[in-house]
């Protein structure tokens, strides 16, 4: 069971989730690289939650990898001082330690002798010293001791004990790597004096330093403390900076979700279509760091226990996600209950002003007011712009959510204080959305690019589109379905699916939810009509037949109070058009054979049967034409097995699975109606005796019969 209120940067390369590896191995590479160095200095600048101590971490871990016997490296934690005497201590302190466990007697008594030296010198005495003697070192630590008795008694300068130092390292054929990680948790005084020591004392021969910090954190003190010098400053000081790369948001999204599953369970079936809705309006804009997952991970594994069966999974997310970014909106819901339950009423703001919003997004910031807008009309109906009937209501109440009064207190229990797709590639796919040749191209070559998770980077590519859907403009989302839905087949790769109840994130869900992002609220039903209608017409077959069976089911076994054909997929009228050209689809694949290769057969027969109103006839009447082929009954045994996956979820406070255990089964019975069974059944086990199939076949029809055996062993007992 994982491990939660643990922030620690990651150690290893196999702890890595987010891409960190090849940039901490570039720039180890890069410290490696770097011959007779005099006090160079890197910067590794990241924002807060960035994973800087993480890429610390790799990078040491490379270098160690790397073998370079010649280079030392060492730390200068520089957290554990406080007061800039402090800090100029114990940095000398780690240079004189680094350096004499290496150079032994040559510098034994230099490191002590310089630090003697400027402990010696006031600050007002000491900077007249270093305007009259150069002396660019006498005026960093101040100290409390007179000056003029005690500063030269044996006639040995700082600037001659800093030569001497300087002329043992030159003779030297080693290097020191200093690295001085957590600047951001100093004081800006503090942190400047940092800066200060590597430019000055520490601007040594065979000496470079690893200095890691927000760059917006210190350009913003510098300026505070030297305002003509600006960001000039640190230019003088640091050779090369590199930034923190941005993680991918997909693997943001499934550290989110794989987190939600361990701690929460799998919800019901029924709530997943919401839960992502909710997912990606209200809670992924807020987690674009690594450390803001760690956080929202650590802040649900304490709150979800207390009220796991008593809310909508979808709400408490939502609700968590504000609680813990959005403080204020937070609270205005919390004191807002009478104004957030229910549906609209009489006295309402009209839906087309804003001012329904104002009382809670007085004190959010501009940038993401649309944010907490659309957060707040997916947790509460009322807010949004159409009525809703007590239909509505009586199915939130069984849903347990925060827009129903009776269960809206139960939220708030509880209140504790290689991979990145670069921006502007996702912005390119934007502004080319309507170049078919462009967006087949980026997305065949997302298919064969691997991720060190073993999946490609299909599911990066349509997640950053499901974020930025809107951006799309509204001609071009058309052609880019278009594109799309024709290679949809091409691209939808087994090995970018997931297991658990995020089996239904792979490849086909994401187009679903891609086109809800794209389409929804955007376009009327009949604009959707047309824009589906030719989108599909060049739509390869597996796509094609899965969008028009979610199509017709949403029509099926429906009270007509408790939907509207404008949430729909497609409208009725082009129902029956779409089906025919599924059908057509079909009849063409199989007369060609095509549809025996395909990778989702079985599915595609069952619909087949579906769209003729689950008359199996004309499905039968091929299968049958494919038994006496053993390579055609190799295809279909493979098509009928699958592996269902169990894992004990365990209990809080109990150690669960760390493994999921895979059963083989086989998805036919005495009832299957899209084959002749037995007929079926005698020509596989003719298969395994009459040598016709050997090695892989062979295997594949032996495990089914063995699968289908035992479930029928199992129901006959």
């Amino acid at each position: 069971m994982p491990s939660y209120y643990n922030d620690s940067p990651i150690e290893s390369f196999e702890d890595d989730r987010y891409g960190i590896v090849p940039f901490a191995k570039a720039i180890a590479k890069s410290l490696v690289n770097i011959d007779s160095p005099i006090g160079t200095t890197i910067a590794l600048n990241g924002a807060w939650g960035s994973g800087k101590s993480s890429a610390v971490n790799l990078i040491r871990r490379e270098l160690k990898d790397l073998g370079d016997e010649k280079l030392i490296v060492s730390d200068f934690k520089c957290w554990w001082y406080r007061g800039e005497e402090a800090l100029a201590l114990a940095f000398l302190q780690e240079l004189h330690s680094t350096l004499t466990d290496s150079l032994g007697d040559k510098v034994k008594d230099l490191i002590p002798s310089l630090t003697q030296r400027l402990l010696q010198a006031g600050p007002t005495i000491g900077t007249a010293v270093s305007l009259v003697s150069g002396n660019p070192w006498a005026a960093l630590i101040p100290g409390a001791s007179k000056f003029m008795s005690a500063f030269f008694p044996d006639g040995k300068t700082v600037e001659k004990t800093f030569k001497k130092l300087s002329k043992a390292l030159d003779q030297e054929d080693r290097r020191f790597l200093i690295i001085v990680d957590d600047i951001d948790r100093l004081t800006p005084e503090e942190a400047i004096s940092v800066f200060r020591l590597v430019k000055s004392v520490g601007k040594l021969p065979n000496v470079m330093y690893l200095l890691v910090f927000d760059r917006l954190l210190a350009d913003n003190a510098v300026e505070a403390r030297y305002p003509s010098e600006g960001p000039h400053f640190l230019e003088k000081i640091i050779q090369a900076g590199f930034e923190m790369p941005s993680p991918a948001q997909t693997d943001l999204n499934s550290a989110i979700l794989s987190s939600l599953q361990r701690i929460c369970g799998s919800p019901d079936v029924s709530q997943i279509q919401r839960i992502m809705n909710i997912f990606y309006d209200a809670v992924v804009p807020y987690m674009t760091s690594p450390r803001h997952v760690a956080r929202f991970q650590n802040a649900i594994s304490v709150t979800w226990p207390a009220i796991a069966n008593e809310v909508s999974l979808a709400d408490f997310i939502a609700l968590e996600t504000l609680r813990l970014y959005e403080p204020t909106l937070y609270k205005a819901i919390r004191a807002g209950k009478a104004t957030v339950c229910g549906t609209r009423r009489q006295g309402d703001p009209d839906w087309r002003e804003d001012r329904r919003f104002e009382p809670f997004l007085r004190n959010v910031p501009e940038a993401r007011r649309e944010i907490a807008k659309v957060a707040l009309r997916r947790l509460f109906p009322r807010l949004e712009s159409m009525g809703y009937g007590d239909g509505f209501l009586q199915q939130w109440d069984a849903e347990r959510r925060v827009c129903i009064e009776s269960h809206f207190d139960t939220y708030f229990r509880l209140s504790l204080s290689d991979e990145t797709l670069p921006i502007e590639a996702i912005k390119t796919l934007i502004s080319r959305a309507n170049d078919k040749e462009y967006v087949q191209s980026t997305m065949r070559n997302a298919a064969q690019t691997g991720r060190r998770s073993g999946g490609s980077l299909v599911p990066i590519y349509l997640d950053e589109l499901m974020t930025h859907a809107r951006s799309v403009r509204k001609d071009d989302v058309t052609p880019l379905l278009s594109a799309l839905f024709e290679i949809h087949d091409e691209i939808d790769l087994t090995k970018d699916a997931d297991r658990g109840f995020m089996a239904m994130a792979n490849t086909t869900m994401r187009y679903h939810w891609l086109i809800r992002r794209l389409t929804g609220d955007r376009f009327t039903i009949a604009e959707r009509n047309g824009i589906y209608v030719t989108a599909i017409a060049s739509a390869s077959i597996g796509w094609l037949v899965d969008f028009v069976s979610s199509a017709r089911s949403q029509y099926s076994k429906r009270e007509e109070d408790q939907w509207r054909e404008e949430d729909c997929l497609v409208g009725r009228e082009i129902l029956r058009g779409i089906t025919v050209h599924a059908l057509k689809a079909l009849r063409s694949a199989a007369a060609d054979m095509s549809l025996l290769s395909h990778q989702d057969l079985v599915y595609l027969l069952y619909r087949w049967r579906d769209f003729l109103e689950n008359d199996p006839s004309e499905v039968r009447h091929w299968t049958d034409s494919l038994l006496s082929d053993p390579e055609a009954l190799v295809i279909l045994a493979r098509g009928l097995t699958s592996q269902s996956w169990s894992m004990g979820m365990g209990g809080f406070g109990a150690l669960g699975d760390r493994v999921s255990v895979p059963t083989t089964e086989a998805q036919i019975d005495d009832k299957t109606d899209i084959i002749d069974v037995q007929a079926f059944r005698a020509a596989l086990e003719g298969l395994l005796t009459d040598g016709t199939i050997e090695g892989n076949s062979l295997t594949i029809v032996r495990e089914f019969l063995d699968a289908w055996n035992r479930k029928k062993a199992a129901r006959s007992s």
